[in-house]
């Protein structure tokens, strides 16, 4: 939640899909992926809303108030449009953002180190507590992975 409340505009490649992490956890600098959907939504949210400089910086994102989000903020409208949406699964933003990010890519095929490297870890042993295996997928792994 930090990372999306300390990105600028200027922190977003909308033709690489890529979003510059300055100052992620650890203080860590890193590069994010985005996907070409998200790319698109970033693009017309950028062409509606108009710009704003706050110390300097051009706040990817902002309040009404002409502030930058805060962390419990936005984890806060997380909950609230989470129950409006009907889902009753424990977790905040940060398992929506990391542990079922994880979880699919896991899911879908991906091997550990993209997903690790994907999250930013140091090491592998953080990477793996992200991730939760279904019932399905452990059925669809145990049959294809063990033949005689």
């Amino acid at each position: 939640m930090s990372e999306l409340c300390s990105l600028n505009t200027d922190d977003i490649d909308l033709e690489t899909l890529n979003i510059r992490v300055r100052e992620g956890k650890g203080g860590k600098y890193g590069i994010a992926l985005m996907s070409p959907q998200c790319s698109d939504i970033l693009k017309s949210y950028l062409e509606m809303r108009p710009s704003l400089e706050i110390d300097g910086q051009q706040p990817l994102f902002y309040t009404e108030y002409g502030n930058r989000w805060k962390r419990y903020e936005v984890s806060r409208l997380f909950q609230l449009y989470k129950k409006k949406a009907g889902i009753n699964k424990p977790g905040g933003a940060h398992v929506f953002a990391r542990h079922t990010v994880a979880s699919l890519m896991l899911k879908n095929g991906s091997d550990l180190l993209t997903i690790k490297e994907i999250l930013r870890h140091k090491s592998i042993e953080s990477s793996m507590r992200y991730l939760h295996l279904t019932d399905d997928t452990k059925r669809a792994k145990y049959n294809k992975f063990l033949r005689l």
